[in-house]
């Protein structure tokens, strides 16, 4: 059975240690008392049980299961998928048993010379040792990386430089997450990822609405307002409050508002922010990075691909693209000839007077 990643470094000796010494240091209550009374309560120091629901998060988290025969659970692949099981000396060996992994055509996994098969129930998985200092089962809140070839700790800078200790590219794999050239660059891999869960979404994060339950809404009043200088006719109590919170006066309402006004609005904006594209993820429409674009095979959720190639052979698979941008090319999937039959007339919405 595979032992928590906290109370791994305790044991069961180490627990019974801990009481004893409790026990032992244990002051006399009146001491206690009369100690108490002069001085301001301290700051509760982090305990399991404080720490219980990040372990819970862990526990749901792509780290907390990394074992897949598929994939390589071997002493080369471990230096990222369980590095607690990871063997410096190992290498990838000549085909056909480059490393230990078991191909869904065959019974029995084929096991390297170099990359002895880890057991199941030895298999470490990513813990939270791995991100932080753990001393008797408590891990320390700033984080750090465990380098397994020193058995120390090397400083990070940020989340960004601790996960691209692992999600980096080497001369086989390509495992990075650049975001240099989008809109979030200046982001942290936490800013958008929980950091226990690893789970990111662009509408719960707290940055953007969810767009994907509204539907296209024209106000008729308002269908060909493009004139700034007619908002002011109607709304001159709203532009006044707007000079007040915004630290620059607005040359023209349309600054901000092109996006519910006009053509714009119409075609680029309400349509493309509703059920319309309810099974389209935000990252489909908004990549930067020029990947493929395509429909999940027996889900019909929209998402991007990535080609990569590795000994020789293309791969293409979902990918999340992490260069994002404001601005979509709705050509990309609206193009003559699709093979979705998707609309190439994006000048107006589409017609849904069939309920599709």
């Amino acid at each position: 059975m595979k032992k928590h990643p906290f109370t791994q470094y305790i044991g069961l000796p180490g627990l019974l240690l801990l009481a004893i010494t409790l026990i032992g240091c244990q002051p006399d209550v009146e001491t206690a008392v009369s100690a108490a009374e002069p001085t301001a309560a301290a700051a509760p120091e982090p305990t399991a049980a404080v720490q219980a629901e990040y372990w819970t998060a862990w526990e749901s988290s792509p780290h907390a299961d990394t074992y897949a025969l598929e994939k390589g659970p071997n002493t080369y692949c471990a230096r990222c998928h369980s590095p607690q099981n990871w063997d410096i000396a190992a290498k990838i060996d000549p085909p056909p048993n480059c490393v230990s992994c078991k191909f869904a055509t065959e019974p029995e996994p084929r096991i390297a010379q170099s990359n002895t098969l880890v057991a199941e129930e030895e298999w470490q998985d990513i813990g939270c040792a791995i991100c932080h200092h753990v001393q008797d089962g408590i891990a320390d809140s700033a984080i750090a990386w465990l380098d397994i070839t020193t058995n120390y700790y090397e400083t990070v800078a940020s989340s960004t430089e601790l996960c691209e200790k692992c999600h980096t590219d080497t001369e086989t794999l390509r495992h990075s997450r650049d975001i240099s050239g989008g809109a979030h660059a200046d982001f942290t891999c936490t800013d958008c990822h929980d950091a226990h869960t690893t789970a990111a979404s662009c509408t719960t994060g707290g940055c953007h609405t969810d767009f994907t339950t509204r539907y296209p809404v024209i106000i008729p009043e308002h269908e060909d307002q493009v004139d700034a200088e007619e908002c002011t006719q109607c709304h001159s109590s709203v532009a006044d409050i707007h000079m007040n919170i915004l630290d620059e006066t607005p040359v023209a309402c349309m600054d901000c508002h092109q996006l519910l006004m006009g053509e714009y609005a119409q075609v680029r904006y309400q349509s493309a922010h509703s059920n319309l594209h309810a099974v389209v993820t935000c990252v489909a429409c908004h990549d930067g990075a020029a990947l493929e674009v395509g429909p999940l095979p027996n889900e019909g959720q929209w998402v991007t691909f990535r080609t990569t190639s590795l000994l020789g052979r293309e791969t293409t698979a979902p990918y999340q693209s992490h260069v994002v941008q404001r601005e979509v090319d709705c050509v990309r999937c609206h193009y003559p000839d699709n093979l979705w039959g998707l609309t190439t007339d994006t000048g107006a919405l589409p017609d849904t007077s069939n309920g599709e």
